[in-house]
């Protein structure tokens, strides 16, 4: 479990504790009573911090964040709210027991990428009975939040895997052997894999799915790929459910030292437009794609939601579109990469 005083780290790294935050809550609350028996003192009433919002992102690690914080804190400065991070480091437990102190705490609202959906819908009944707001972030697959922000994550994977098929169709004669690193617990995982694989069968019915395990990050991924590739060295095409997930893929494959024939035949790709994997694709490396969200654009959303929610204007819905970023128009990522560097 997570420590508990982690949920009160502020975005620009002061840490406030969870005993600062209760006495600072309770300010002026505190009743001293007397009687016969001796001195007693009231436990202090507590005061919602409605003007903090929690981004609940769990993936921290992941190359994409930075530019997702980047977002959030402007627009948290603009908004006039302090925002607290996630330190559940993808896992399950730590993510409920943040979301529980928070919630405990009485925050105006929290945004969150549930790790589970299941252990969501008692948290969301519990901030409602406090007064928090509760939105879902990337997926619209929780029952009675307070809003989401999501992406159009089918429209993202058709514009991947329709590339995807029009690039087998010209470099492999239209037959090719596909492995799935994906995420199917969740909504985003599931529509972003299953998507493309409906994509790339339309445009090159000769391909096959022969290889589908669960992986993200980086780090999952390249032990994940290298299993895969022993078990099935002729893969030619591996959809990645995020970018971080391509870094650990492309290593696993350099790992076993391919020809220049062999690299020409490999396709990878994954969604998100993390800057490293957009560097790959202009490159000309074996990562060949990705679905390019404007991530800075979305950790702003993201914020402005919970607040619009906090403020009571409404049920906030945003759903951010994706842009093909490939090999064939190099131009489209160098143009994303210099917006994201002046975030």
């Amino acid at each position: 479990m997570t420590d508990p005083s982690h949920a009160g780290e502020t975005a620009d790294g002061r840490t406030l504790d969870r005993r600062a935050l209760l006495a600072s809550g309770a300010a002026g609350a505190g009743v001293l009573a007397l009687s016969g028996a001796g001195t007693a003192y009231a436990r202090p009433a507590r005061r919602a911090n409605t003007k903090q919002i929690a981004f609940a992102q769990p993936d921290t690690s992941a190359g994409l964040y930075p530019l997702l914080l980047a977002g959030a804190k402007s627009a948290c400065k603009r908004r006039g709210y302090q925002l607290l991070q996630s330190h559940a480091n993808g896992k399950l437990d730590a993510q409920v027991n943040e979301l529980n102190t928070w919630i405990g705490q009485k925050i105006g609202g929290v945004i969150v990428l549930p790790l589970d959906n299941n252990a969501m819908g008692p948290l969301i009944k519990k901030a409602h009975k406090a007064n928090v707001k509760f939105l879902d972030y990337s997926d619209k697959a929780l029952p009675g939040t307070d809003g989401w922000v999501i992406f159009d994550n089918l429209g993202g994977a058709k514009l991947v895997g329709d590339y995807a098929g029009k690039w087998v169709n010209k470099n492999l004669g239209g037959k090719a052997k596909i492995a799935l690193l994906t995420h199917e617990v969740q909504q985003t995982g599931r529509d972003r894999i299953h998507g493309a694989v409906a994509a790339i069968k339309k445009t090159a019915p000769g391909v096959q799915v022969v290889a589908r395990h669960e992986g993200v990050l980086a780090a999952d991924c390249l032990p994940v790929t290298q299993s895969i590739l022993q078990a099935h060295p002729d893969i030619n095409v591996i959809f990645c459910i995020a970018d971080d997930g391509c870094l650990g893929a492309e290593q696993a494959f350099l790992q076993t030292k391919p020809s220049k024939d062999r690299k020409a035949q490999m396709f990878i790709a994954g969604w998100d437009g993390a800057v490293p994997v957009m560097k790959k694709i202009i490159s000309g490396s074996v990562i060949r794609a990705t679905g390019a969200l404007d991530i800075v654009g979305i950790g702003a959303a993201s914020v402005d939601a919970t607040a619009d929610a906090i403020e009571g204007k409404g049920n906030p819905r945003v759903n951010y579109p994706y842009t093909l970023i490939s090999q064939s128009n190099p131009a489209a990522a160098r143009k994303l990469i210099a917006k994201f560097a002046k975030a």
